[in-house]
């Protein structure tokens, strides 16, 4: 049997504007997060994903974080908020070029 995450899904169809043929939109989850990004090729062939952004989702109190990964290479918090759709959106906008440069 097959399951199908929901949440994997409308992300998915959510970025898939985001998808370019030389390096596609990957989508991984990692325990309760999802990590957004691009698959780029190392220069030995190997694969590896650019992250864009992480969305992990706070169950105790019903919020989304989303956050960015600076120069440090570690995540920060960007923003939170009940509504994943909200923070799509702004992910998508990306008024300060944190996800997508």
């Amino acid at each position: 049997m097959l399951v199908q995450d929901p949440v994997l899904i409308f992300l998915a169809s959510q970025f898939s504007s985001r998808g370019h043929p030389q390096l596609p939109l990957r989508i991984a989850k990692e325990k309760q997060s999802y990590v957004v990004g691009h698959e780029r090729k190392r220069m030995d062939g190997s694969a590896f994903i650019e992250e864009a952004c992480k969305l992990t989702f706070v169950k105790s109190s019903g919020v989304w974080k989303l956050f960015w990964k600076r120069a440090d290479l570690k995540w920060h918090l960007y923003d939170a908020n009940k509504s994943l759709e909200a923070l799509v959106a702004e992910i998508n906008q990306d008024p300060r070029g944190c996800f997508w440069g």
